[in-house]
């Protein structure tokens, strides 16, 4: 061994030889791998780092386009915007928009294609056979996808679970919108409207016009929405179009406001459901101490009454002992009952902000 400092493994003797080190080398030698490990280590670390701080680009996938449903059922309208894909041609694969005149024109097409009213698997098609009889290609592949529409969509609001605006897949129904919008909230009230921009029929016969709507422009329907979400009645399902507006309207509330623990506005499941005197007392909790349920009233939008509203006395301690009848409440009653002392009476509480607040809620 020529110094003590060069190490010798004798890998050829492996079963018969021994690795013979003195001390001061085998030091060395853990001294070594251990600064060699450290580096490794921390090789493999910086790697890590370096990857988990490295952002994955994920593709925007158009929620049109990356429906599978789209190819068969998605008809194009005027000012789609298109991808179209040839592939291998990039000089033709690009992003076209639909004119007014419903068609697109390819670079090197001696003559636009057509492709309002028609599927994208349709458009696709006559984009493959407008290149072949071109001659500028002998067997294309071509995709269509829809990069955005303002015109094939409809819009829903109101009492959804999840309002929106959503595509519009060829024929299309309310159920399959509500579906879609994975059903109605729970304030939902029984009502849709239906709203669109033409006189076309809006489907079936048992959605019914609403009165005031102007047939200049537009047409308005009403659907029994909570048949339709709960029983699937077929009758009530109507068809969709692109550009209609759905909004499901909310169910009226009924507020309890005065002497009771748990004062406030209690929403009706639909508009149907009856809330009576009973019905509210029992969720607003009991009377407090100093409440006069004797004296109890009930506020009534009305129009024509002085003020905008009626006042109708109930003594809630006969209706509780089952000596006067139990009333039906409608969508924004307000039933007060007064506590004692001059600050509390009727016209204190309805000049706050709450009981102006309440009277503005649109129902």
């Amino acid at each position: 061994m020529a110094s003590q400092d060069v190490f010798h493994y004798d890998y050829l003797s492996l079963s018969n030889k021994s690795l013979m080190l003195d001390m001061d080398n085998m030091r060395r030698l853990r001294v070594t791998h251990r600064a060699e490990l450290c580096t490794v280590i921390g090789l493999i670390c910086l790697s890590a780092l370096s990857s988990a701080q490295s952002p994955v680009e994920s593709p925007t996938v158009s929620p049109v386009a990356s429906d599978e449903r789209a190819h068969s059922r998605y008809v194009v309208a005027k000012d789609d915007l298109l991808t179209v894909d040839v592939v291998g041609s990039p000089e033709l694969s690009r992003e076209f928009r639909v004119d007014g005149d419903g068609m697109i024109t390819l670079p090197m097409l001696p003559r636009p294609v057509m492709a309002s009213g028609l599927t994208l698997d349709q458009l696709s098609q006559a984009i493959r056979r407008n290149l072949i009889d071109s001659g500028l290609l002998t067997d294309p592949q071509v995709t269509v996808s829809v990069k955005s529409s303002s015109w094939n969509t409809v819009v829903l609001s109101g009492a959804a679970k999840k309002p929106g605006v959503y595509p519009v897949y060829g024929h299309t129904t309310l159920l399959e919108l509500l579906t879609e919008a994975e059903g109605l909230s729970d304030d939902a009230g029984s009502s849709a409207i239906i709203t669109r921009a033409d006189q076309s029929s809006p489907g079936p016969t048992s959605a019914q016009p609403v009165p005031g709507a102007n047939a200049e422009t537009m047409r308005t329907v009403k659907v029994d929405v909570w048949r339709l979400w709960q029983n699937g009645d077929a009758s009530l399902d109507v068809a969709l179009r692109p550009g209609d507006r759905v909004t499901i309207q909310r169910a009226g509330i009924v507020y309890v406001l005065g002497g009771v623990t748990r004062a406030g506005g209690f929403p009706l499941s639909n508009d149907e459901e009856k809330m009576t005197l009973l019905k509210a007392i029992a969720l607003a909790g009991a009377f407090v101490p100093d409440a006069k349920p004797t004296k109890a009233v009930i506020l009534r939008k009305d129009p024509s009454a002085p003020g905008g509203r009626q006042e109708i006395q109930v003594n809630l301690k006969k209706v509780l002992s089952n000596r006067a009848p139990d009333e039906q409440l409608v969508a924004s009653d307000i039933l007060f009952v007064p506590e004692s002392g001059a600050k509390r009476a009727l016209g204190t509480v309805m000049n706050t902000a709450l009981g102006a607040a309440i009277w503005r809620v649109p129902y």
